[in-house]
């Protein structure tokens, strides 16, 4: 419950030129950094195309890997855009207050959490009663490990989302879990507990923020906000874990491309 996760690649001194001020921040921050300054200065007008992975992994000296992930946290902030096929976009000099969502696959949740920080605040073991053990589908008094979360992106004050996520004990019990998850938490407890994620089922609703998530949010109560519910089912369709994630309505708007048939 205290290492981080394994492979993730970090900052040296031989690395980047400000990883001195910042030891141990993981490097796609920095290049990330690096790149968003490249955009400011005009080195890379808006409506230009970034150099390709391999010539911008060549230039800073890390992996395409590292590169993919900066890239990922500069299109969450909206500067930069992926079209397949065509290459990287820069949309904006400046960074967008709102986060944009753009799901539409599991490859595409693992990109969000790659450009985001997941603070685990809080870990507790439930037995699920009433509406709760209606939302997860389970018995009465069924044991899960809750977790409460806040997601964060680099360099904003207030958090992006509250979210309370549920994995059942039954395997939860044998997870080593970081403090500070920097990736898809699915993908880490399915490496960790050997259990195969088959389906990811996603709903989307309107809310308000209540008391609790006002505080956690730093936001005001009784505001809009977004609610996400996703169900991650195993084999035989089982509910291995369920995520429920509050974003402020200030803090993002939904993005999804539509193409005709």
């Amino acid at each position: 419950m205290i290492d981080l996760a394994a492979g993730t690649e970090r900052a040296s001194e031989a690395s980047l030129p400000d990883a001195r001020t910042r030891p141990g921040t993981p490097l796609y921050l920095l290049v990330a950094k690096a790149l968003q300054e490249d955009i400011r200065s005009g080195k890379y007008a808006v409506g230009s195309l970034l150099p390709t992975e391999l010539a911008l992994a060549e230039q800073h000296g890390v992996s395409r890997q590292t590169i993919r992930q900066a890239i990922g946290q500069l299109r969450q902030q909206g500067l930069l855009s992926a079209r397949k096929g065509i290459g990287t976009r820069v949309e904006a000099r400046q960074t967008q207050k709102r986060f944009s969502y753009s799901v539409m696959s599991a490859t595409d949740l693992v990109e969000i959490a790659e450009g985001t920080e997941l603070l685990v605040q809080s870990s507790e073991i439930v037995a699920a009663k009433g509406r709760l053990a209606t939302e997860l589908g389970c018995r009465a008094n069924h044991r899960w490990l809750h977790l409460g979360c806040q997601r964060r992106i680099d360099g904003e004050p207030q958090p992006l989302s509250w979210i309370d996520v549920y994995i059942d004990w039954r395997f939860a019990s044998s997870l080593k879990l970081p403090k500070v998850v920097r990736q898809a938490l699915f993908v880490l407890v399915e490496k960790q507990s050997g259990e195969a994620l088959t389906e990811i089922h996603q709903e989307i609703r309107a809310t308000i923020v209540d008391g609790r998530m006002a505080a956690e949010l730093s936001a005001v109560e009784g505001e809009p906000a977004l609610e996400i519910t996703r169900r991650y089912f195993g084999t035989g369709r089982r509910l291995l874990m369920m995520s429920i994630n509050i974003l402020p309505s200030d803090r993002f708007f939904y993005s999804v491309s539509l193409k005709r048939d």
